[in-house]
């Protein structure tokens, strides 16, 4: 049974859908499981500081729909994306660290009743939360699921864990299953032996111990006078209406119960009070989750989108995050990790497509199937390996708030923990303090006030670096590889089909490109707001794509004077078709051109045939003149290369469509990419719909383009989502478009390498798609439309040729 197949028709109840894995597993369900009858989404109801409650639809609409997490599903719909919602997904009001997932007995009743599948993606995530916080919702959120479960029809859950539930543990670690009856650490064995229900139990004491000894009659008067020598506390209500002493009273437990967690969780084996609860809700499973089918999957270090829903897509600073950004700024010169320690980063996608395809075997299997899903193992990143690539990368870009940071920045020295928080403490921490002191006395004085709060600002800064620098760095020098031989056995299990569809191979993962061109530029595009710099100066000067060319001596077409004669039709949707005339001057009358594509065309042809190796399927389903659109997935420079070479003599007038911001960026590069390989400029990051008009000309005269719709070389080998130009060039022109699926050439050569290796390329060339039957349908008012139908037609007619 598909993975499809085994959801179709399925009802899923889904929790933890506002955080990283769970909105983007609810895209991909929405979007590659189209046949799910339904998804309850469990919610938990939020108060804001002001006291205002947001029910849980508010949540859904504004924290999981609002999120550009759905952009690509949005696109895909169009204006259906608002019904496929209402019919697919249901928001449900409730809570996991309350009984009966805080619903009602009615509400309960109909849940149990409909829900085949479970997935628990809920947790307190936070590394040093509170005990009681975390040991409610990570240990005993599990045991409500089971709850839950056991009175379904024939349920399958799955619940999301984390690698680092071995704790602190050396060597290779398997896909087992933890012992309820067994802590990691060897200390006190004979004399505080370990059970999970006693250890809970226990915690559970010392929570309200620490509540209880809040209302203590001395802890009541240190209270009252923190209250009273607050500078804005004096009797006014505090925040969500609480008094002052109270809001203290809290902040007091929850500091208690902080260091209580890490404490605890130290003295039995693991980091930290995330760890462990964690650990522990596994046990709880262990021990009670009777004969329930169920899979417990355990991802490494999370971090952003390798291809879907967008390349880098991430919602907040995971694990070393932080420090990245820090190091960028030039905030800190180091990290706190071992040189040989494996930072086990694994894509929230591959994450999210590894626990579809689980849950089906799983439920096959019946019993506890346990995932790992690590690349220690089969595709190891040191930590040295990532500081070189981060060093690299920031030596020429910045994370500095103004541009043309020339600041050199050095290379990491990887001290240990207690040396750089020592350095932290002693050149930053404590000497803004001072500084800030010192501002409070002469504060009087604008210039005082401002050293205050200067001071202020660069010690919390440096406070946030230090917390960082403790929590995280257990996690950078780990002496242990989580091995995922369950998880390889999976993906090798899958059809091609679904190898492509839900592709989870973390082997596939070129680091430099990964780290380089997609976590990094993820970073700074969601969650620092930064645009890439050519996009953010374009769309500040408003600087058309032509004229842009023009003042650069690049292109030699002006635009119109404005008189509105084009000489031919005027393309919809703001493309500008160049006259005739300057279409001819475009191509040019170069004696030397011709030539030059002639020898450029064989002296690729004999390199791919001769060395690397190159097959061909349905050649002979093409037409013999155009005007036709390749359209092909893109990989590899060598991509164009191939197509060139096969279909050159086929087609004359075969021209590239190429980024101009690559291809086109200066003078010299515009006559290389003409005069070689006769490529036309299109810009791929602003003013896209105007910079179609010459690839429209062309169209027209009976040339043929070649097309790559990704708008750029995919990083992991795999196809990424279609961009509507491909829709909108095709209905304007009303060409044909010519579907290619292209193999091997990522092998070959890979986005960042520069000489090829010896690995045969195949490509595969599909049925022409016709653009009649939607020119029939042409209206003024469903272009868009047509647009997303035939963008989709397209990539699914490639997506099926690889």
């Amino acid at each position: 049974m598909t993975i499809q197949e085994y959801f179709t028709d399925k009802v899923l109840l889904l929790t933890g859908s506002t955080g990283l894995v769970g909105r983007v597993l609810l895209e991909k369900i929405l979007y590659d499981l189209p046949n799910v009858r339904r998804v309850y989404v469990l919610i938990r109801p939020k108060v804001t500081r002001s006291g205002e409650i947001i029910s849980a639809t508010e949540r859904f609409s504004q924290d999981i729909l609002g999120s550009s997490a759905f952009e690509r599903l949005r696109h895909r719909e169009g204006n259906g994306f608002e019904s496929l919602i209402e019919r697919k997904v249901v928001p449900i009001a409730g809570d996991l660290s309350q009984e009966c997932l805080g619903v009602n007995a009615d509400v309960l009743k109909r849940l149990q009743n409909e829900v085949k599948v479970i997935i628990n993606c809920a947790a307190v995530v936070s590394f040093d939360a509170s005990l009681g916080v975390a040991l409610n919702l990570n240990t005993r959120g599990p045991l409500r699921i089971l709850e839950f479960a056991a009175g379904c029809v024939d349920p399958m859950v799955a619940h999301v864990s984390t690698c680092y539930v071995s704790g602190i543990r050396e060597g290779h670690v398997d896909e087992d299953p933890l012992d309820p009856s067994h802590a990691l650490s060897v200390k006190n064995v004979v004399s505080d032996p370990y059970d999970v229900d006693r250890e809970v139990a226990d915690l559970t004491r010392v929570v309200k111990r620490v509540e209880a000894s809040s209302h203590s009659p001395w802890r009541k008067m240190v209270l009252a006078l923190a209250t009273h020598f607050q500078i804005n506390g004096r009797g006014s209500a505090g925040t969500n209406g609480i008094q002052p002493s109270e809001r203290l009273r809290r902040e007091w437990v929850e500091q208690r119960l902080v260091t209580e967690g890490m404490r605890r969780a130290k003295y039995r084996g693991w980091n930290d009070t995330y760890t462990f609860t964690k650990a522990m809700g596994e046990q709880m499973i262990m021990r009670h989750r009777g004969d329930l089918p169920m899979v417990i999957f355990r991802p490494a270090i999370i971090e952003s989108a390798f291809e879907t829903p967008e390349p880098g897509w991430l919602d907040g600073l995971r694990m070393v995050d932080p420090l990245i950004v820090a190091y960028g700024r030039r905030q800190i010169t180091e990290f706190p990790v071992a040189r040989a320690s494996i930072s086990d980063i694994v894509p929230v996608d591959m994450t999210v497509n590894a626990l579809l395809a689980s849950i089906p075997k799983a439920h096959q299997e019946g019993g506890c199937s346990i995932y790992q899903l690590a690349t220690g193992a089969e595709n190891p990143l040191t930590y040295e390996g990532l500081c070189d690539l981060l060093y690299d990368y920031f030596q020429k870009e910045s994370l500095g708030r103004r541009r043309g940071v020339t600041k050199e920045i050095p290379y990491n020295t990887f001290p240990t923990v207690k040396k750089f928080l020592r350095r932290i403490r002693y050149r930053y921490i404590i000497p803004l303090r001072i500084l800030e002191i010192f501002g409070l006395f002469v504060s009087i004085t604008p210039w005082g006030q401002r050293l205050r709060t200067f001071a202020y600002s660069r010690r919390s800064a440096a406070g946030r670096v230090y917390h960082w620098g403790q929590i995280y760095s257990p996690y950078g020098n780990t002496s242990c590889i989580y091995r995922a031989s369950r998880t390889r056995e999976l993906f090798e299990s899958l059809s091609a089909e679904e190898r492509h569809l839900f592709n989870f191979d973390v082997r596939r993962i070129v680091w430099k490109n990964y780290i380089q061109d997609v976590h990094i530029p993820g970073i700074k595009r969601f969650l620092l707001g930064v645009k890439p710099q050519k996009e953010e100066e374009r769309a500040k000067s408003g600087e058309n794509i032509t004229e842009d060319l023009v003042g650069r001596g690049v292109l030699r077409i002006p635009r119109d004077s404005g008189d509105g004669q084009r000489g031919s039709r005027r393309a919809t949707m703001g493309i500008a078709i160049p006259e005739e005339e300057r279409v001819k001057r475009w191509l040019g009358t170069t004696w030397l051109w011709g030539p030059t594509r002639a020898f450029t065309r064989l002296s690729v042809s004999l390199v791919l045939r001769y060395y690397v190796g190159l097959r061909t399927e349905g050649l002979s389903r093409l037409p013999t003149a155009g005007p036709v659109i390749i359209v092909a997935n893109h990989t590899s420079h060598l991509d164009t290369g191939v197509l060139l070479t096969l279909l050159g003599k086929r087609y004359r007038n075969l021209h590239p469509v190429a980024a101009t911001d690559y291809w086109f960026r200066n003078r010299r590069w515009s006559w290389l990419s003409r005069a070689f390989i006769d490529a036309i400029p299109f810009d791929r990051h602003s003013h896209t719909v105007e910079s179609l008009g010459l690839a429209i000309a062309l169209l027209r005269k009976n040339h043929a383009l070649i097309f790559y719709p990704e708008g750029g070389r995919s990083p992991s080998g795999g196809i990424q989502p279609f961009k509507p130009g491909i829709g909108l060039l095709a209905l304007e022109s009303g060409a044909a478009v010519i579907p290619v699926g292209i193999s091997g050439s990522n092998e070959a050569l890979a986005k960042g390498k520069s000489i090829p290796k010896r690995y045969p390329i195949h490509v595969r060339f599909g049925e022409p798609i016709s653009m009649e039957k939607y020119q029939r349908e042409r209206t003024d008012n469903d272009t868009h439309e047509l647009v997303r139908r035939i963008t989709e037609e397209v990539q699914q007619a490639v997506m099926a040729l690889r």
